[in-house]
């Protein structure tokens, strides 16, 4: 096996059983990463942003939101 074949066992192996950990590192090092660079207030914009975005990602994904019924619903009470 070449060195690209042992790192790629090496993943394989040990993402199932720390998938958490290392995610939650990453997460750890940009939320840190932001906070030095744009300030504590413009992270955690970003931060309710990302979830937001991703909480209609994951429900129009799973078919529990209907974009157009939501964007009506959104359109209506900005028209109020």
């Amino acid at each position: 096996m070449d060195r690209r074949e042992d790192l790629k066992a090496l993943w394989e192996d040990v993402w199932p059983r720390h998938a958490g950990k290392i995610t939650g590192a990453a997460l750890g090092l940009i939320f840190g990463v932001l906070v030095k660079w744009v300030g504590l207030f413009w992270t955690l914009f970003i931060a309710a942003t990302t979830w937001i975005g991703y909480s209609l990602g994951a429900r129009l994904d799973d078919g529990t939101l209907d974009a157009s019924e939501w964007w009506e619903r959104i359109r209506a009470r900005t028209r109020r």
